[in-house]
């Protein structure tokens, strides 16, 4: 028998007030469009009683809908002029969306123009079977069970019910598939075939189209797991949360301690571990702080297993600061979340006994973030700690808006050292209402400050002496120390501009979802300021006026600079003016291919991660690249110099930084690569682990 997921009832709603919904007027009908079409299945033939829904392209709420006829036709009506996406659902396979996709994210737009039927036809996808037999540990059929089947790639879903004699069909497209359903009435303890209680060890079952699958089961033994939880004092722990879930932190049950600390879940067959939550106390069963600590508890079918445990008792950390470099007391600073308000000591009360990490930050920005691990409670006890803090710099200055020298709150500062402009520090500190702000810590060095309005009435900038920027090379140095704070100069805000324009391959063809920006080729602070629509058009707002340089990208495509060119600095800058909109328009093409190996010194492969070429003239992005199994491809707009930084796996270690090379004295030094302007080019990496 087959099941569909909850959405039918929905849909099934739907169709009656399709059913329903008047025709449209004459005057209606001219100020509207239509969505018309056959749907057919994957054979050709004609799918009638199809439920056909049309969504707004930048919405999920349907606004028309209908049913297919006898010859598969459906017209949807009364649609006002724009860019739709439609979506067919079938009552014996999964749904799917114009034109041949199994996501609605992923449908390709339908454009109603008004007074005009625009065509939309669709051929179902071809489905594969899984059907199967479900039963208990005697043979016995398993009726009335719900079956899923996910699939591991996509995450598409389909599902089936058991008939009385424990038989199922279920109609899923073609894919690789685990099967699991839910044997506990009322519990949503999922088992998987064949008999695992999580996706670790289960099977993986090929579905192909016209063809069948065939899965049988048998349902795990169930067996209860019961026990009471008490305070540190012994009293009953009452109304506690219990989480079971199987030892590799998979689902498992919930529920909830009674007024005398006792608890009862029915559970599959397994093992487990236990974590109680009462208020904002958690532990693990028994008497551990971590999951990774935690017993195992074994549950076996028809059995009962019962477990006790008690809260761990509480004792405190006293915590003093230091700075790093001169050993001097520090006055102010916090420690998760209590701050010590000039007093030199923080108290954190209420540790359960064991080892803690603690967080500790200054709040005058003049110390660096630390997290100091392993630290020691013992119940009823207070633990001294003394905490080495490195000292790090400030730049204090106030922003305004440059024709009324009125203050502007809400405007962030991000501090960027030499060729690092797609590393922020200081990344989030904003202006109050008053205008001013406090940007670090920061490691000591020479800054450059870029303005990031949070609203559209100013524009972005690069903080010049005297105004702004649009050209990183004209914004104002700031030397900063470590342990001081230092002004820098006024941000003086001009109103905001925009640019458009259309982002095109070599070929003229639009290329939907492509990224554009002014500070760097790459996803993070400061990037795709805008993403084309489907039809390549970008509008990139918050500018202020000055000449910009704009970078463009999209798989498969490599970055490229306003004019065709490599690096910001050599890019042709689009002038933007206050209240107005620049046009510039981009084509892209696939620049060159750079491939490569990423090695330990003895050869062995780094097993994941990425590899990010930048400039060596600005540090901007240039391209990066999944590593997989040491292989890395990477597409780069040429000619320019490029050096490399990576966070890579090798197994369970990571590594992160610039790739150096050794030079004939001993010592290490940036390396740099020539990219060609055309044709493809191989680099080996080696990168000690040691």
């Amino acid at each position: 028998m087959q099941l569909f997921p909850a959405r039918r009832a929905l849909l099934a709603g739907a169709v009656v007030a399709a059913l329903v919904l008047p025709g449209a007027t004459p005057a209606q009908a001219a100020a509207t469009g239509a969505v018309s079409g056959r749907l057919t299945t994957s054979d050709g033939a004609a799918a009638a009683e199809v439920l056909v829904q049309v969504y707004p392209a930048d919405d999920y709420e349907s606004v028309g809908y209908t049913n297919t006829d006898a010859d598969g036709n459906y017209t949807v009506a009364g649609l006002p002029a724009g860019s739709y996406r439609v979506g067919y659902f079938p009552w014996v396979q999964p749904e799917q969306y114009y034109h041949q996709k199994s996501q609605m994210s992923d449908a390709d737009p339908v454009t109603v123009t008004a007074g005009t039927t625009t065509r939309v036809d669709e051929q179902l996808f071809g489905t594969g079977t899984i059907t199967g037999r479900l039963v208990d540990a005697s043979g016995r059929p398993a009726p009335s069970v719900s079956i899923s089947a996910n699939e591991v790639d996509t995450y598409g879903w389909a599902g089936g019910l058991t008939d009385e004699d424990g038989r199922f069909t279920i109609n899923a497209l073609p894919g690789r598939y685990r099967v699991s359903f839910n044997p506990i009435e009322g519990s949503y303890q999922t088992q998987y075939v064949p008999g695992r209680l999580d996706e670790e060890g289960a099977s993986v079952f090929e579905v192909r189209a016209g063809a069948t699958t065939e899965v049988n089961e048998t349902v795990l033994p169930v067996g209860s797991l019961t026990g009471r939880f008490t305070t540190a004092t012994g009293a009953a722990l009452a109304n506690a949360e219990v989480n079971v879930n199987t030892a590799n932190s998979y689902g498992g049950a919930w529920t909830q301690t009674d007024a005398n600390g006792e608890f009862t879940v029915r559970l599959i067959q397994g093992s487990y571990q236990v974590n109680v939550v009462a208020g904002e106390r958690q532990q693990y069963y028994r008497g551990k702080l971590t999951r990774e600590e935690a017993d195992i508890v074994e549950v076996r079918g028809g059995q009962q297993t019962r477990i006790t445990d008690s809260l761990l008792g509480t004792g405190s950390v006293t915590v003093s600061a230091i700075d790093s470099v001169t050993g001097a007391p520090i006055a102010n600073f916090c420690a998760q979340s209590i701050c010590s308000n000039g007093t030199g000591t923080v108290t954190v009360t209420g540790l359960p006994q064991g080892r803690h990490t603690l967080y500790l930050d200054a709040p005058d920005n003049l110390h660096f973030y630390r997290e100091v691990t392993g630290v020691r409670v013992k119940a009823n006890e207070d633990t001294k700690l003394t905490v080495k803090m490195r000292p790090g710099a400030v730049i204090s200055t106030t922003i305004v808006d440059r024709q009324s020298g009125a203050p502007v709150s809400n405007i962030c500062l991000d501090a960027y050292l030499p060729k690092q402009a797609s590393l922020a520090d200081g990344y989030g500190d904003c202006s109050d209402s008053n205008g001013k702000i406090q940007v670090g810590p920061l490691a000591a060095g020479n800054y450059k400050l870029f303005a990031v309005p949070r609203s559209d009435t100013y524009g972005r900038q690069w903080v010049g002496a005297d105004g702004g920027t649009g050209d990183e090379r004209g914004a104002a140095v700031v030397p900063a120390t470590a342990g001081q704070v230092v002004t820098g100069p006024q941000v003086k805000l001009d109103r905001a501009g925009k640019v458009t324009g259309t982002v095109t391959d070599a070929a003229g063809t639009p290329v939907p979802n492509a990224s554009v920006s002014v500070l760097t080729g790459h996803p993070g602070v400061g990037t795709e300021d805008a993403v084309a629509d489907e039809r390549g058009v970008y509008t990139i707002k918050r500018l202020g006026p000055y000449a910009w340089p704009l970078v463009f990208g999209g798989h498969p495509y490599a970055y490229e600079w306003s004019g065709d060119k490599p690096s910001r600095f050599t890019a042709t800058p689009i002038q933007v003016t206050a209240g107005t909109t620049a046009t510039h328009n981009a084509q892209l093409d696939q620049g060159v291919e750079l491939t490569g190996t990423f090695r330990a010194p003895d050869g062995t492969p780094f097993t994941g991660g990425h590899v990010i070429a930048r400039s060596a003239d600005t540090g901007d992005i240039a391209g990066n690249g999944w590593m997989e199994n040491g292989q890395f491809t990477i597409r780069l707009k040429g000619p320019q110099k490029v050096f490399f930084t990576y966070n890579v796996s090798l197994g369970d270690k990571y590594f992160d930084g610039r790739y150096l090379v050794t030079q004939p004295d001993g010592t290490r030094k940036l390396a740099q690569f020539s990219v060609p302007a055309s044709g493809s080019m191989s680099v080996d990496l080696v990168v000690p682990t040691s």
